[in-house]
Order: structure tokens, then C-alpha cells, then sequence
């Protein structure tokens, strides 16, 4: 036997077992539509991927939302990667450096001061209104008029239980004032207040504040950890992965689909059609001996 009946059986074989195996991996992405002659289809057009791509699609979003991404993956993930920090920063900075004045922040013409003017202002007057009014009328004026109340000449005119009854008066009508009038004192001083915080930047109302740096980050840090513990499962919750896959992977169009898979399994692909002349040229020369 020479030795090109040992080389040609070998090599015809093994450019088989190659070509075979190309053009079945190629029949997985080609055609990429399906092609027709008239009414007749042709078949194994389009190739076997763009054909399932619906079927793939939702395939692959089972898989990684049920497997490779869950919500604990998500929640633990998000935990471990100093989530809470980074948040914690961005606040920080963005109340810091924030130029613009507080009203830009705030939705409404002006319809919000409002609603919290009379909030804050009820609760004041509601405050007040539980201050001792005779006592507090009583205390003023021994503090203003004691030696004048000490004097004989006041005494006499005051004497008899009249101070402890002029007391008693002022102290109800103060009260019934704040009853009647309170709220339209009370609540235009807490708007104005409110409106010139609005026109000021976060940094500056922080500054009038004289709140520490360090307590405003343990405040935001707290905050901030209070509601990715209890909140961030449940927005992870909300967020359908199986349809975000299943649905970008729809949109692909054949040629964007195949080079995807080709991104991930190019080096594999080409092995199997390497294996496929290995497997070829092995049957070549067992056929030299049969």
C-alpha cells in the first residue's frame, strides 16, 4: 500500500468530519430568514437559532433570573458592595453642593410652605395653649414690677386679693387671644421663615442649622441603611429580570443574536468543528485497515 492510499483516505475523512460540522454550527445562525420559493418554504430556513429566538429568549431569562441573578444574589450583592456608603456619599454631596436654592427642590407654587405653615403653627399654638397662662403672667410680673407690687402705696390699691384677680385676668385673656388670633400671627411668621429657608441652597440652611457634618452623615447613614433593609428587597422585587432578558434578547436581530453567542463561545464552537476532522481522520485510518 503506497503511501498516498493511506494519506488520501485519512485527509478526505478528516475535511468530512471538519466541513460537517462548520456547516451544521453555521445552519445554527443561517439563513438568518426564512427563505422561499412561491408559496414553498424551504426547509431548515431560517437557521435553528433565529428560528427559536422567542423560545431562547424566555429560556435564558428563566435561567437567569431563577439561577444566575435571583433576589437574594441581588440584595446580598448590593449589600457587600458598600451600597449603603456609596448612597450615604452621593446624598452627602448632592446636599453640600447642591447651588440651587432649596424651592427648586421642592414641587408646587408655594402650596407645600403652606401646608406645613399651618402644620408647624397649629402645633405651637397647640404648645402654648398648654403653658400656664396664670402662671406665666404672674412670673412676668414679678419679675418686671416686683419692687413696684412691693411699694405700700401699691399694696393698698392692690391689697385684698386684687393682684391675684387682675393675674387671673390677664392670663385668661392671653389665652383667649392665642385662641382667636394665634393662628393669624402665628402661622404668617412660620411661613415667612419657611420661604426664606427655600431661598437659600441646602449648604446654607445646614450652616443656619449648625448642624455637625458628622451628625448629618450618621443621620443620612441611618436613614440610608434603615431603607435598603427594609426596602431594597422589595424594590429588587419589582424588577422582572426574566422580562428585561427575555425582551432584550427579542429585540436582537439574527446577525446582533449570533454575535452574542459568538462572544461567549466562539473558542468552543471552533473546538467542536476541530473535533469533528479529529473524529473524521480517526475513521480514515481504521477504514485503511477494514
Amino acid at each position: 500500500m503506497d503511501f498516498l492510499h493511506i494519506i488520501l483516505p485519512i485527509a478526505l475523512c478528516a475535511a468530512i468530519g471538519y466541513f460537517t460540522n462548520y456547516i451544521a454550527i453555521k445552519m445554527l445562525f443561517r439563513p438568518r430568514k426564512e427563505l422561499r420559493i412561491g408559496s414553498w418554504r424551504v426547509p431548515f430556513t431560517p437557521g435553528v437559532i433565529p428560528k427559536n429566538q422567542p423560545r431562547i429568549a424566555a429560556a435564558v431569562g428563566r435561567a437567569v433570573s431563577g439561577t444566575l441573578l435571583t433576589q437574594e444574589d441581588m440584595t446580598a450583592r448590593l449589600t457587600q458592595a458598600g451600597l449603603k456608603e456609596k448612597l450615604t456619599d452621593s446624598i452627602q454631596d448632592a446636599l453640600t453642593e447642591q447651588s440651587a436654592p432649596l424651592s427648586a427642590l421642592v414641587p408646587g407654587d408655594g402650596e407645600v410652605t403652606d401646608e406645613v405653615s399651618q402644620v408647624i403653627g397649629g402645633k405651637i399654638l397647640d404648645s402654648l395653649k398648654k403653658v400656664d397662662m396664670n402662671a406665666l403672667v404672674a412670673e412676668v410680673a414679678q419679675s418686671s414690677f416686683g419692687d413696684l407690687f412691693n411699694s405700700p402705696m401699691i399694696a393698698m390699691f392692690l391689697g385684698g386679693g386684687m393682684l391675684d384677680n387682675l393675674i387671673l385676668k390677664l392670663g385668661s385673656g392671653v389665652s383667649n387671644y392665642l385662641e382667636e388670633k394665634g393662628p393669624a400671627i402665628v402661622v404668617p411668621m412660620v411661613k415667612a421663615e419657611l420661604d426664606a429657608m427655600l431661598d437659600k441652597p441646602i449648604r446654607d440652611n445646614l450652616d443656619d442649622l449648625a448642624i455637625p457634618e458628622e451628625a448629618l452623615r450618621g443621620l443620612l447613614e441611618t436613614v440610608v441603611g434603615h431603607v435598603l433593609e427594609n426596602n431594597l428587597q422589595s424594590v429588587l422585587g419589582t424588577l422582572d429580570v426574566q422580562a428585561v432578558v427575555e425582551d432584550k434578547i427579542n429585540a436582537m436581530d439574527a446577525r446582533e443574536l449570533e454575535d452574542l453567542v459568538l462572544s461567549v463561545m466562539k473558542n468552543e464552537l471552533q473546538a467542536i468543528v476541530n473535533l469533528g476532522a479529529l473524529i473524521g481522520a480517526v475513521i480514515g485510518i481504521v477504514n485503511i485497515f477494514i
